[in-house]
């Protein structure tokens, strides 16, 4: 009978454990919307770094039209953005992205997306 309270004890004291570890896992995280503004043919902020899943507005409040293309060919490119208008993309992997205005390469911008 004592073998029987033993065993008993002992795997109350393991299903406590595990309940424990369970309990103390991470929940999942949400997608965070960030925002760029472009204004003064600058964007600003001019490195941001996000978590894969998250997503970026770029937002135009200059009075010229301007582009975010990344530098890597075929990455992302909002096309014109009008003053007054904005454009989002979501990143989905880790990484660097550099990015310029290809109206005014001067303006550099640079993402860093990491887990």
């Amino acid at each position: 009978m004592r073998t029987f309270a033993a065993l008993v004890a002992a795997l109350a004291i393991c299903g406590t454990w595990v309940m424990a570890g369970a309990a103390q896992k991470p929940k999942a995280r949400k997608p965070v919307t960030h925002t760029v503004t472009i204004d003064a043919t600058s964007y600003s902020p001019a490195t941001l770094t996000i978590a894969p899943g998250d997503s970026v507005v770029w937002e135009n409040k200059d009075l010229i039209p301007h582009t975010a293309t990344s530098k890597t060919r075929g990455q992302f490119d909002s096309g014109d953005i009008a003053p007054g208008k904005s454009w989002k993309h979501t990143f989905k992997t880790a990484g660097a992205f550099d990015y310029v205005c290809i109206y005014h390469p001067p303006m550099k911008g640079k993402l860093e997306v990491k887990e």
